[in-house]
C-alpha cells in the first residue's frame, strides 16, 4: 500500500521534569524530518503536556483511544518506560497499524516493526537501526553547524530545569568564573517552569535560543542526553555530565569515542569544583578543543533525522528498511 507524503503520525511520548523533554524535541525534529504535523500523546503530566504544546506540537487526548480516533498510518513510540510503551506497540499492531519505537542504549526497548537506538552504546544486536548515524538532534543543527562562527570566550551550560538541576548549576557557574575570570557563561534553563536562582559570573537564556547560543560557544557543559549529541553535530568541544544514573553509559560512551571529556555525575561531592576545572582546563587548550570538535564531527554527522524519516517511509510503504 502506498501512502502520498505526507502521511499521519501519532508519536507517543514521555516527558517531564524527572524524564526530561528530550523526548519531545526527538519527536519534534523526526516529524519535521517526514514534514508532517508533530501530533503527539503524552505521558506526563497536565503541566507538562501544555509545556509541550508551548513547544510546537499538537497535543492529543484520550491515550489509546487516539489511536481509533486518528487512526494514523503510523505510531512511534519514544518512551524510557518499556512497560509504558508496550501497550502502545500492542495496540498499534492490534489496530493493523506500522509502529516504531525509539530507544537509547537498550532504555525502554520493547519489540516493534522497527527499533531505532541512535545511542553510541548501541549494536546491531539492539535494535534494526543503531548507533549515532540515527542519533536525532534539533534539524536547525545541521545548518548552525555548517555556518558556525569563531567566538570569543563563551561557554554554554545546559544541563536541564528544575529544581534538582537549579541546584547545582549556580555554584557551578560561580566555580567556572572564579576559574577563568572574564568568560561569558550563558546558561540554559531546560523547559521546565520554576523560580530561577540568581547566577553569579553567568546568566539565564532562553530555551528557545538554545541551540544557535551553543552554536557559537568555544566549549559547552551538557548533560548526557540530547544535548550531548547536538554538541556534537555542532563541533563544540563539551564535558558532558550524568545529570541521572541512566545517562551515565552514554557519557561514558562519548568519552570512550573522544568525543566529549566525562564530567562524570553532576551530583557527586565537589562535583562544581571538578567539573569547572576540567571546563577551564579546555578553555586553555584551543588545540585540545579543536581535536574533540573533530571527532565529535565525524561521529555525529546531525543527519539522524533524516535517516530515520527514509526507514519509516519505507515501513509505512510495507518496504524493508535499511540501515
Amino acid at each position: 500500500m502506498s501512502y502520498v507524503r505526507p502521511f499521519p503520525v501519532l508519536f507517543r511520548l514521555a516527558a517531564g521534569p524527572t524524564v526530561g523533554f528530550g523526548h519531545v524535541a526527538r519527536c519534534r525534529a523526526v516529524a519535521a524530518a517526514l514534514g508532517v504535523v508533530p501530533r503527539v500523546s503524552v505521558r506526563g503530566s497536565a503541566a507538562t503536556r501544555r509545556a509541550a504544546a508551548r513547544l510546537g506540537l499538537s497535543v492529543v487526548p484520550g491515550g489509546l483511544r487516539a489511536l481509533d480516533r486518528l487512526r494514523p498510518a503510523m505510531v512511534v513510540v519514544d518512551d524510557p518506560s518499556a512497560a509504558d510503551a508496550r501497550p502502545w506497540v500492542d495496540g498499534a499492531r492490534r489496530r493493523g497499524i506500522p509502529v516504531a519505537a525509539l530507544c537509547d542504549g537498550g532504555i525502554g526497548h520493547v519489540a516493534a516493526d522497527l527499533v531505532i537506538d541512535g545511542s553510541v552504546r548501541a549494536t546491531a544486536a539492539d535494535a534494526d537501526l543503531a548507533g549515532p548515524r540515527y542519533a536525532v538532534v534539533d534539524p536547525r543543527v545541521t545548518t548552525l553547524r555548517r555556518a558556525r562562527p569563531r567566538a570569543g570566550r563563551r561557554v554554554c551550560i545546559a544541563v536541564g530545569g528544575g529544581a534538582h538541576v537549579f541546584s547545582q548549576v549556580p555554584p557551578l557557574v560561580a566555580a567556572l568564573a572564579r576559574r577563568s575570570p572574564g568568560l561569558r557563561i550563558d546558561v540554559a534553563p531546560g523547559f521546565t517552569a520554576g523560580r530561577r536562582p540568581v547566577l553569579a559570573g553567568g546568566k539565564w537564556i532562553a530555551p528557545a535560543a538554545l541551540a544557535s547560543t551553543l552554536a557559537v560557544a568555544d566549549l559547552a557543559v551538557v548533560a548526557g542526553g540530547l544535548t550531548a549529541y547536538e554538541a556534537c553535530a555542532l563541533g563544540v568541544p563539551a564535558v558532558a555530565v550524568a545529570v541521572v544514573p541512566a545517562q551515565q553509559p552514554t557519557v561514558r560512551g562519548l568519552a570512550k569515542r573522544r568525543a566529549v571529556v566525562d564530567g562524570g555525575s553532576l551530583y557527586d561531592v565537589g562535583a562544581p569544583a571538578r567539573i569547572s576545572g576540567m571546563a577551564a582546563a579546555l578553555i586553555d587548550a584551543p588545540e585540545r578543543r579543536q581535536r574533540l570538535a573533530r571527532t565529535a564531527r565525524q561521529l555525529v554527522d546531525g543527519r539522524g533525522a533524516e535517516r530515520i524519516a527514509v526507514a519509516l517511509r519505507r515501513l509505512v510503504e510495507g518496504r524493508p528498511s535499511h540501515g
